[in-house]
């Protein structure tokens, strides 16, 4: 399966190099991490050296409506996000404040790499990159503030926005043909996600986006995130291809669980609240985790997915009560408005919150 990956990824830049000359290009992710310790993440592509970088998240939010674009352009756009040409084995600079670190991207020209900060202050963070032939890039870093005890866990696919992942033609659908403007948020998940976040008096939480789309995806959902007033933070994505064993190198059974046990250990003072869908394998994911860290975890809500979930309705509702009985509150939820209202009693969000998820709802 690596081999035929390998051939084509040859055929796809050569290819490339029929268009001219192509530079190495670093592509940011958004990192997260403590004042001691943040996780930097990019990758390493050949592009035109006259591209438009992506842009940052902060110019992403405004008032001025997108421009249409047609069929033909969203679908160029959107082959071209899957048609890259990785650089591994490559040298990248990172320029942390406690000093520069060399590291080289992995097969697939990923840098995924913890680095030492001299307690630097909570917030966002721009970290500078370095790559071959002059590249450079700016990554974003979310040093978690200490004092906050409670983050979110947020599934993307089915559970913030419409994809029909677990649907292959809705989802090539949504994938390819549907530009970005026009991908549709589940109703009040935006106020709902902006309550967790920003309880009132309180520094501001984290939330982490675990998915197991593509990081060929990551501006794609970064741009929804902002444009649809989400809270900004880190989108954990997996890398789809082949692998020793299969077609594609991680599946949700392994990805999520692995993510969210890595969380829990970066940042060992947030108990954690996690949000997913019915459509997938979220509950079970879930509710593993909780039976192994029940003190960590603050609560789980499932999205129903209408016509998804047929035969394992029953199913996830005993899961929530036994989970629920070790005393991690695990509910499965038709809408925003139900999580924002049992999580209002829990003390998660604010009164006001269920108002305003609700008045959300009312005008999707």
């Amino acid at each position: 399966m690596l081999a035929l990956e390998d051939v084509v990824e040859a055929g796809i830049g050569a290819f490339a190099q029929i268009g001219g000359r192509r530079y190495p290009m670093i592509v940011p992710f958004i990192g997260h991490g403590t004042s001691r310790r943040a996780r930097v993440g990019a990758r390493l592509v050949l592009g035109h050296r006259n591209a438009e970088p992506p842009p940052a998240p902060a110019a992403l939010v405004g008032d001025a409506e997108p421009s249409p674009r047609s069929r033909r352009a969203v679908l160029r756009v959107s082959l071209a996000r899957f048609l890259t040409v990785e650089v591994p084995r490559a040298a990248v600079t990172i320029h942390a404040p406690g000093g520069d670190v060399v590291v080289r991207t992995d097969r697939d020209g990923y840098v995924d790499h913890e680095v030492e900060l001299p307690d630097v202050e909570p917030g966002w963070l721009e970290i500078g990159l370095t790559g071959p032939e002059g590249a450079t890039a700016t990554a974003r870093v979310l040093v978690v503030d200490p004092v906050v005890d409670v983050g979110v866990i947020s599934d993307v696919d089915d559970t913030i926005l419409h994809t029909g992942l677990t649907r292959g033609l809705d989802f090539l659908r949504a994938t390819l043909l549907t530009d970005v403007e026009e991908r549709t948020p589940l109703p009040g998940a935006a106020a709902l996600y902006r309550a967790l976040v920003g309880k009132e008096g309180k520094p501001e939480r984290p939330v982490f986006y675990v998915s197991t789309s593509p990081w060929n995806l990551h501006e794609m959902l970064l741009q929804f995130v902002s444009l649809r007033g989400f809270p900004l933070g880190p989108l954990l994505l997996t890398d789809w291809g082949p692998s020793h064993t299969g077609l594609f190198r991680i599946g949700a059974q392994a990805h999520k669980p692995a993510l969210v046990r890595r969380l829990l250990d970066e940042h060992p003072h947030l108990r954690l609240v996690l949000i997913g869908d019915s459509g997938q394998e979220d509950p079970e994911i879930y509710a593993d985790i909780a039976r192994d860290r029940p003190d960590r975890v603050a609560a789980i809500y499932i999205r129903r997915i209408t016509g998804l979930d047929l035969g394992r309705g029953g199913e996830i509702e005993r899961l929530a009560a036994e989970i629920t009985a070790l005393g991690v509150p695990m509910l499965a939820v038709d809408d925003s408005g139900d999580i924002a209202v049992h999580a209002a009693g829990q003390g998660l969000v604010d009164d006001a919150a269920v108002a305003s998820v609700r008045a959300e709802l009312g005008s999707g």
